[in-house]
């Protein structure tokens, strides 16, 4: 190295002073001298930089190994520690689920959905039976549905009248047929029939503590009361909140349990009392206590730890079996506990890998600072050399043709993002995309806005008749004949398969209507030939203007254009259908 460092220092000593008289002649021109100088900068600068470079990798291997070693370790532990900081933000993130609101908000959704679908399922049993059956007979064959109706695991359905008597409840047939009134060990009948009273509807929501079997507490329930209006039944569900907590900590093990890192990076969950609550890699240890284990001694370990952590996290280190080498080698890991669920959440990583680097390292010293001794000689000639042809290729092949191509293929690529392939029209996507920004215009300036969606009649009927081809062709012939009955500032796309949509402004409910007639008129006038065959179709049109309900968003007005439209094809098709009071526009 001493070496070397004196023989650099002989050539830049002569070096700059053949540069100086270089740079002072009169026979090269400024080009050459600017070549000359800047090739002298790159041989200067690469063998500086080399020197430095040696100078500090000599250093680094010489120091002491300890020191490296606990440099080592430190990073490895900042980095487990970054891990487990994040694996405790997803728990944190599942905590905040089982806030009272939040748990009130997913049961309500829950009742909703299941009251629902009984629902359906009893409005068509009745309505198949009612013209068959006695009304005795349908009674008894709905209450049956409503009685073997389950959900959850534990979720059920009862039936009581509106003068507050049980007519059945499947889980206490003991209260069928009594009246409750004032009755604090059985609440819901009273407050479901008060509340639909006092709010005048056919449903809503109560709340109440009831005997939960399951925590063996009066826990607070939530259940949704509906009146089944043939009968003037009140049918109601309920769900405890306390039910919520658990399955939130489910979703919150698995979420841990699939969060990996590296090659094998993972996490695992035990509690403060030495249970092991989710190992993904050893699942057969999950509801096991671990207390002084020598075949799983992080458990005790971290749990010990914690206790006389005062920061909630810790660090650990003990030998346990890998994998992947299929021995016993020295583990580190990090243990933080998460107060809320009294958790502990841990991970780890094996020091093999440290101790082969250190290793490593000092084998590789004296060959690596022969070979960058080497390169820096052979890349000084190259550079000096081929400087200035490598810039000029560079720039140009990596920064300007780049550039160049980016700029075309990112205009392309948006094209292709926004135009339905087909028809050659917005997609479904950038239709929604461009109507947002016509919505919050019209919005701004209180402009009248319209929408409509279309939809080709017995489609299928086409499909299958001529093939998807002849499809394909008249979705396009209908494309073009949209568009001639359009103006160039309305917005048309493609929302999937035969439906369309139309964003106009400044369009009033009878003006939409002339225009969907006019689109109407031109598709059912249309020949569309294809293969030498005349095919004819008519289009189905429903619609919705915004004046009154300027509130709206473009989601909600195309929902109740879709609305109109399912009206249209319901009422004869070839049609054209407002949102507002089902209107039907006359055919023109």
């Amino acid at each position: 190295m001493r070496f070397f460092k004196e023989i650099y220092a002989r050539i830049f000593s002569i070096s700059y002073k053949r540069l100086v008289k270089i740079m002072s002649a009169k026979i090269f021109s400024l080009k050459t001298k600017i070549i000359i100088l800047l090739s002298v900068l790159i041989l200067f600068v690469t063998i500086t930089l080399t020197i430095v470079y040696v100078h500090n990798l000599n250093q680094l291997v010489s120091s002491n190994t300890k020191l490296f070693s606990q440099t080592m370790m430190s990073s490895k532990k900042e980095d487990l520690q970054h891990k487990i900081d994040l694996a405790s933000n997803i728990l944190e993130m599942f905590y905040k689920k089982t806030t009272p609101k939040y748990m009130e908000a997913v049961v309500k959704k829950g009742l909703v959905l299941h009251q629902e679908q009984l629902f359906n399922q009893l409005n068509s049993i009745y309505n198949l039976y009612k013209n068959r059956e006695t009304t005795q007979e349908i009674k008894k064959r709905l209450k049956n549905i409503v009685r073997y109706s389950h959900y959850g695991g534990n979720g059920y359905f009862w039936i009581n009248d509106m003068n507050n008597k049980m007519i059945m409840h499947p889980i206490r047939p003991e209260y069928n047929n009594k009246t409750f009134i004032n009755t604090p060990l059985v609440p819901f009948v009273e407050l479901g029939v008060t509340a639909l009273k006092k709010e005048k509807t056919d449903r809503t929501f109560i709340k109440y503590k009831f005997y939960n079997p399951t925590t063996k507490l009066y826990d607070f329930k939530v259940s949704l009361v509906r009146i089944f209006k043939p009968f003037h039944w009140v049918i109601g569900t309920g769900r405890y909140l306390s039910d919520v907590t658990p399955m939130i900590k489910q979703e919150a093990l698995k979420s841990i349990e699939a969060s990996r890192y590296g090659k094998s990076g993972y996490f695992w969950v035990n509690n403060m009392n030495y249970k092991m609550i989710m190992h993904p890699i050893k699942p057969e240890y999950d509801n096991k206590f671990f207390i002084n284990s020598a075949k799983v001694p992080f458990v005790s370990l971290g749990v010990d730890a914690l206790k006389k952590s005062k920061t909630g996290s810790a660090v650990i280190q003990y030998s346990f079996y890998n994998p992947a080498t299929r021995m016993y080698e020295n583990k580190l890991s990090i243990v933080k506990k998460f107060k809320p669920w009294n958790w502990v959440i841990g991970t780890g990583v094996y020091l093999n890998n440290m101790n082969h680097s250190l290793k490593k390292v000092k084998e590789n010293k004296k060959i690596e600072e022969h070979k960058l001794i080497v390169k820096i000689l052979m890349l000084s000639v190259i550079i000096i050399l081929l400087v200035f042809v490598i810039a000029y290729y560079l720039i140009t092949t990596f920064i300007i043709n780049p550039m160049n191509s980016l700029t075309t293929e990112k205009k392309y690529f948006e094209e292709i993002a926004q135009i339905d392939y087909l028809t050659n029209i917005l997609n479904r996507r950038a239709f929604y995309q461009e109507i947002d920004k016509y919505f919050s215009y019209a919005k701004r300036n209180e402009l009248e806005i319209s929408v409509m969606m279309i939809d080709i009649d017995f489609f299928k009927k086409v499909n299958d008749t001529y093939g998807h081809e002849a499809g394909d062709y008249i979705l396009q012939m209908l494309t073009k004949g949209v568009k001639e009955s359009i103006r160039n500032e309305d917005i048309f796309g493609r929302l999937g398969g035969e439906e369309f949509g139309i964003c106009i402004l400044n369009a009033d409910a009878k003006s939409l209507c002339k225009i969907a007639n006019k689109i109407r008129k031109n598709i059912e006038n249309q020949e569309i030939i294809y293969q030498n065959k005349t095919i004819k179709i008519t289009i189905s049109i429903g619609g919705y203007n915004l004046f009154e309900n300027r509130d709206d968003d473009f989601k909600i007005a195309f929902n109740k254009a879709d609305k109109a439209l399912y009206e249209a094809k319901e009422t004869g098709r070839n049609k054209v259908v407002l949102f507002e009071n089902s209107l039907t526009c006359e055919k023109n």
